[in-house]
């Protein structure tokens, strides 16, 4: 099981940015939020920056929050 801090941002009410830290590592993600519905998974901040700046889809992205906890929880990060 993956350990983390996490700090989000409101960009706008509808809106955030997730950024997660796993403990131990100096691996981060990023969430883009988008109304609780859209959930849009960075890996680097050239991920996130290409996706604000181009338009670039991440790799990954779900449709429910549960998704992807469950994708952070089977994957090792560190």
């Amino acid at each position: 099981m993956n350990k983390f801090n996490s700090h989000t941002d409101y960009i706008t009410p509808n809106r955030t940015l997730e950024t997660i830290r796993f403990d131990g590592s100096d691996t981060y993600l990023y969430i883009y939020n988008y109304k609780g519905v859209h959930f849009r998974l960075f890996m680097d901040l050239v991920q996130l920056a290409q996706f604000f700046q181009l338009g670039t889809e991440p790799k990954y992205d779900f449709s429910e929050e549960g998704e992807l906890d469950l994708f952070i929880e089977e994957h090792v990060f560190v």
